[in-house]
């Protein structure tokens, strides 16, 4: 039975569009206990895997008792592409199950949900209004050193002939300018994304970064949305691996309809 305790969150600029359905998921409603509580989908986070599974059937009801596809996220640049002539997509609609090593899946297919799991990496959404095709990409620190961002974009265009003009994005809650340090960064980052450190802070805002990334490859700063919720700062609501180390991952997902 699907809990009334469950909160989703959605893009502003998407609710407008008739013809995707996405949601990010809090951390409340699930069954999951301890540091997990409650709503935690993330197989490799120490949780009970029987919590876990009850937690991502609870998000598929919540979602309309469609198939969920989750990835093997591996914090590289490898985005899979999901067409809806292949042959036999049967093996990816396994609750429970990660299919493909990715942080990063493009489709066009209609009534499948796009799942990334965060807990302060962004899970970054876009959507071609015109091709009828969806992104959902998982970008941490290290996803935005390899520009994952603008990869996934560049696959829409190769794989679905996607207008960069007529693409909607959006930048779920994660780790916020205020709570990125990075004592090592010139170990971590390239000295040319520095201009993203806050002044005379270790810290730096991934948010600009992302948003950045977007524009150069061509999509519209008006079509971007970024919920600037921070993670760290609200654990209460979302999950934060920088807040709380041992943590669960909250569900960030997407369909065509």
């Amino acid at each position: 039975m699907e809990s009334a305790d469950i909160k989703v969150y959605e893009f502003e600029y998407f609710k407008n569009h008739a013809h995707i359905v996405h949601g990010i998921f809090t951390r409340a409603g699930g069954t999951s206990t301890g540091t997990f509580d409650s709503l935690n989908i993330g197989m490799n986070s120490g949780d009970e895997h029987p919590a876990i599974a009850n937690n991502r059937k609870l998000i598929i009801r919540k979602m309309g008792m469609k198939p969920l596809i989750f990835l093997n996220q591996m914090h590289g640049d490898v985005i899979k592409v999901l067409k809806k002539d292949d042959n036999d997509l049967s093996e990816s609609f396994q609750p429970g199950k990660e299919i493909y090593t990715a942080d990063g899946i493009v489709t066009d297919m209609k009534d499948v949900f796009l799942v990334i799991q965060v807990a302060d990496c962004q899970a970054v959404m876009l959507y071609d209004p015109q091709k009828k095709v969806i992104a959902n990409i998982h970008s941490g620190w290290q996803g935005s050193v390899k520009n994952i961002i603008g990869k996934c974009v560049d696959k829409m265009i190769l794989e679905f002939g996607c207008q960069t003009e007529d693409i909607i994005a959006g930048i779920s809650p994660s780790l916020g300018p205020c709570c990125s340090e990075f004592v090592n960064y010139k170990d971590e980052i390239p000295q040319s994304l520095w201009k993203y450190k806050i002044k005379d802070k270790d810290y730096f805002d991934f948010w600009k970064m992302s948003s950045d990334q977007l524009i150069y490859k061509g999509v519209k700063k008006g079509h971007i949305e970024n919920m600037k919720i921070c993670t760290k700062c609200n654990t209460d609501i979302f999950y934060s691996f920088r807040g709380e180390k041992k943590t669960g991952r909250f569900a960030c997902v997407i369909s065509i309809v």
